[in-house]
């Protein structure tokens, strides 16, 4: 990413943003980015000319649909904080005065963001419940198809952050399954985390043989009301699952994803 001025970063960013999905689809619009984010498109076009400044609460529309990590989100607000502030401290929201006095996020936050946002962590904890497992970075990665440089950062920020424990000269994970502890709420990292699984869904399609997955699908016409109780089937779904597909010899690391999602424009 280019130098820029700190005032200026929480625009860069979104410029930045623009152009790198217009790079992915040309026909990708201001538009479409303004929705992604919930914001109308006449708001985002002034914030990228300079015309308007977010409010806090536009700035969490923002944050809330973009991929940033915890110290870019803390540089996204500061840079706004600085912009009110130029423009005068009876105009700065308190919500941005207290911004001021935080600290920098710790290296710690930012390795349990990556180890929630990126798949190989969970498939690593899961990899050493394996019958054969070896405790070597080199067999680890390429279980998992991934670089030996990547599985030994995963492996030490799983150390560091208490989810893989050392004991006989071998890793291991702690006892307990890891979920998310709200299931109404999203951020950045979870949202790249199921992006990252529909890749491997997607790619094991393509790859794998019949007999070794299972991609499933319904098209429906629904009451949208149903769709709290439908999440909840589907998580106790999940966990029946679990239980059975655990309970016999853990031979293979396994992703299992449902999904339930509008293919329809409906009403807001």
């Amino acid at each position: 990413m280019a130098h820029m001025k700190a005032e200026s970063y929480y625009k860069t960013i979104l410029e930045e943003e623009l152009a790198k999905r217009v790079e992915r689809n040309p026909r990708y619009s201001l538009r479409a980015l303004a929705k992604a984010l919930s914001l109308e498109p006449g708001a985002l076009s002034q914030v990228l000319s300079g015309k308007r400044v977010p409010s806090y609460k536009m700035a969490q529309k923002i944050l809330a649909g973009l991929d940033l990590a915890p110290d870019q989100e803390e540089k996204f607000l500061g840079s706004l904080a600085k912009t009110h502030q130029s423009r005068g401290l009876e105009r700065v929201s308190p919500a941005f005065k207290n911004i001021k006095a935080r600290t920098t996020p710790k290296d710690l936050s930012l390795d349990l963001f990556r180890v929630i946002g990126d798949w190989q962590h969970y498939a690593i904890l899961m990899l050493t419940y394996i019958e054969d497992f070896e405790n070597n970075p080199k067999w680890i990665a390429s279980q998992l198809s991934i670089s030996e440089v990547e599985a030994k950062l995963a492996i030490r920020r799983l150390l560091d952050l208490e989810l893989l424990k050392e004991e006989n000269g071998t890793i291991m994970c702690w006892d307990g399954h890891f979920t998310t502890a709200d299931k109404t709420v999203t951020n950045s990292a979870l949202k790249r985390h199921q992006k990252q699984v529909l890749e491997k869904s997607q790619f094991s399609l393509e790859n794998d043989p019949i007999e070794k997955r299972s991609h499933t699908s319904m098209t429906m016409a629904i009451d949208p009301k149903k769709i709290p109780e439908a999440k909840k089937l589907i998580e106790e779904f999940t966990n029946k699952m679990s239980s059975l597909l655990e309970s016999g010899k853990r031979l293979q690391v396994y992703e299992f994803n449902v999904g339930l999602f509008p293919v329809q424009k409906g009403k807001e």
